[in-house]
């Protein structure tokens, strides 16, 4: 994520201001984390091919989400938690994507949209996209930070630092959560070095 440093306190006034009603406070935010966002939307999106809308795409459902949690009273502090939810947000958005498209399959008949071929590269990295949500879900429900941490890593592509600020942790925290993470996904998802 770029580093601009009036955008921290920036963001928090304008999250304060969107809780609190301000609806020119989400137009003036856009432009602070747009950039931030459509980076981890590639993040999540890079293959071979040229997929400049998939990003897009990713980041404009993420924003909507976002907006309509803040709406409901959902409370973010801060820039690095803003972009932790971001990261839950794509996370989501990804998962019910692959949910969505695995259905049609059954179905038949229907045709790829963009966005299949960033889970079709997850899935090539991580296994199936709904066996690695649940393997995610199974770990938060014993170990949450590291849970999360791989949320924001994977689905967000923040750095150490920027989890560790996130979370208002040490970065060796996260680093130990990160590895413990990792080697605990590994033994358990199902053909991958299990």
């Amino acid at each position: 994520m770029s580093a601009r440093p009036d955008d921290p306190l920036q963001l928090t006034l304008l999250l304060r201001r969107l809780r609190a009603g301000d609806e020119d406070a989400a137009a003036q935010m856009m432009p602070i984390v747009y950039e931030d966002l459509r980076g981890m939307a590639r993040n999540l999106m890079r293959s071979d091919g040229g997929h400049t809308l998939q990003p897009t795409a990713l980041v404009h459902e993420a924003w909507m989400k976002i907006q309509r949690a803040i709406d409901r009273g959902a409370e973010v502090e801060g820039r690095s938690h803003f972009f932790a939810v971001a990261s839950r947000a794509m996370r989501q958005i990804l998962v019910n994507h692959a949910r969505d498209r695995r259905a049609q399959k059954r179905g038949g008949g229907s045709s790829r949209v963009a966005l299949d071929d960033c889970l079709d590269e997850l899935e090539a990295r991580a296994g199936d996209v709904g066996v690695f949500d649940e393997l995610l879900q199974r770990l938060a429900g014993t170990h949450a930070r590291p849970a999360q941490i791989v949320e924001m890593r994977v689905f967000g592509g923040m750095s150490i630092d920027e989890i560790a600020t996130a979370l208002e942790v040490s970065q060796s925290q996260v680093k130990g959560d990160w590895r413990f993470a990792r080697a605990w996904l590994q033994k358990a998802m199902p053909d991958h070095g299990g």
